[in-house]
């Protein structure tokens, strides 16, 4: 007997056609179990989990406990000291005393002491300013990587639902190649049309679903991406619910400069290193006015004294008082130099601020141009998807009544699933130069919440 063996392609659709219905299968089953997630939740969570805010909220805690007036050598030092003694000495039998008496002698001494730096030349107001600049420092560090995060994620979070799109887009295809196979293998059963034409059409809808396969695996490392900076487990699912929109068309752009410059946190922070380094020029210049202190002692002594019958308690009480003033004449040029060495700082410190504001005047230009370019080419392409759509329809029809073959038809609708994608990719272009626009605006500042 005959084994009669199925065409290769036939066999080859229909286990392609299969994966597919089973990762569709899978996908329903597990919507029951995905959680929605939205935009903003998916920014919540990355600013909750993401180690490096977490770091750098900490590392702005310790400047904000280190920025106090003690730290500054403002405020006295006041220590005290308490010792006690006990001394026995038996001389009862020793014939060279002068008393032959078991001797016994207690003591207790409490003291206190006071240092304070009265005048340092406002050497005191100068660190206190230092350290309120490192406070401000360490918070524009972290006002830094939350906007770094918060852009990160929304661009991965656009991502994904671009993906989804696309695939979108490739089901769609995969309908329109299913139904023109169908109908041209009833053709092709009354002879109405040829082997040929029925293989192209097969073809084409094998071609759509690997391209779909594939697909699957890109949004697949799309949301990983996105549980990484959610720190979320690499495999955990979700439902997305928020969409993929057009950004608010802009006409402001010297407004939008004005604005970023005003607020940019890369700006504001150069800004805080520069006054962090006029600061170090005021310590450094403290140095050349004399320095008073005051330091005061009290110490009281108690003791008690007992040979045999004699016995006496006595109470010993110090106070003294001191006003010293230094001025240091001569250390061999280290005030002047480290004056000079702040300066060259300061220079320095606003160099690199000119510097952070060319470098975000240059990175605007270049988000507002690719943003601009980016809007054009969305409202472009969306005007040539809809022709191709339109002409598409046509294609059906004219394939129908046999105008067209089906390397025509193929050809048209290669042309749709294109100019779809490209649409697709133009609009996360445009939303992600808006993201960076708003960063770069400071949308995202030291306000934000982090729990």
């Amino acid at each position: 007997m005959k084994m009669i063996k199925p065409h290769p392609l036939i066999s080859l659709r229909g286990t392609v056609l299969l994966l597919i219905f089973v990762a569709f299968s899978s996908e329903e089953s597990n919507l029951y179990s995905q959680q929605s997630l939205h935009l903003e939740d998916a920014v919540t969570r990355s600013l909750q989990n993401n180690l490096g805010i977490r770091l750098a909220r900490q590392q702005s805690e310790i400047s904000a406990v280190g920025n106090a007036w003690g730290a500054a050598g403002a405020l006295p030092q006041i220590g005290l000291s308490a010792s006690g003694s006990n001394a026995v000495s038996d001389q009862s039998r020793n014939p060279t005393s002068f008393i032959q008496e078991k001797l016994e002698s207690e003591s207790i001494n409490v003291g206190g002491q006071l240092n304070w730096v009265l005048f340092d030349g406002f050497g005191m107001f100068a660190n206190k300013r230092a350290l309120e600049r490192l406070e401000e420092q360490a918070e524009g560090q972290v006002a830094l990587v939350i906007e770094q995060t918060a852009s990160a994620t929304m661009q991965a979070y656009n991502n994904v639902l671009v993906q989804l799109a696309l695939r979108d887009v490739l089901s769609a295809a995969m309908e329109v190649s299913r139904a023109r196979l169908d109908w041209m293998e009833a053709r092709q059963a009354t002879g109405a049309s040829s082997t040929f034409d029925r293989l192209q059409f097969d073809n084409a809808l094998l071609t759509d679903s690997l391209a779909w396969l594939q697909q699957k695996a890109n949004i697949e490392q799309a949301t990983i991406a996105l549980n990484r900076l959610m720190g979320e487990a690499a495999e955990s699912q979700w439902k997305f619910a928020s969409t993929l929109n057009a950004p608010k068309s802009r006409n402001d752009f010297g407004q939008l400069r004005s604005q970023i410059f005003s607020n940019a946190t890369v700006i504001q922070n150069a800004l805080i290193a520069q006054e962090l380094a006029e600061s170090g020029v005021q310590q450094a210049r403290a140095r050349l006015s004399p320095n008073v202190s005051l330091s005061a002692n009290q110490n009281e002594q108690s003791s008690r004294f007992e040979a045999g019958d004699l016995s006496g308690n006595g109470v010993t009480k110090n106070w003294s008082a001191n006003l010293a003033i230094n001025f240091n004449l001569f250390n061999g040029g280290a005030t002047r130099r480290a004056i000079e060495q702040a300066k060259i700082q300061v220079a320095m410190a606003e160099m690199q601020a000119e510097d952070q504001r060319r470098e975000v005047d240059r990175l605007l230009q270049d988000v507002w141009s690719r943003w601009s370019s980016a809007e054009q080419t969305h409202l472009i392409l969306i005007q040539l998807t809809e022709n191709s759509e339109r002409s598409l329809q046509i294609a059906q029809e004219r394939l129908t009544s046999g105008a067209i073959n089906s390397l025509d038809f193929r050809e048209i609708q290669m042309q749709v699933i294109n100019l779809q994608q490209q649409q697709l990719q133009a609009l996360n272009a445009w939303q992600a130069m808006d993201i960076e626009l708003q960063r770069l605006g400071g949308d995202w500042s030291i306000e934000t919440q982090v729990p």
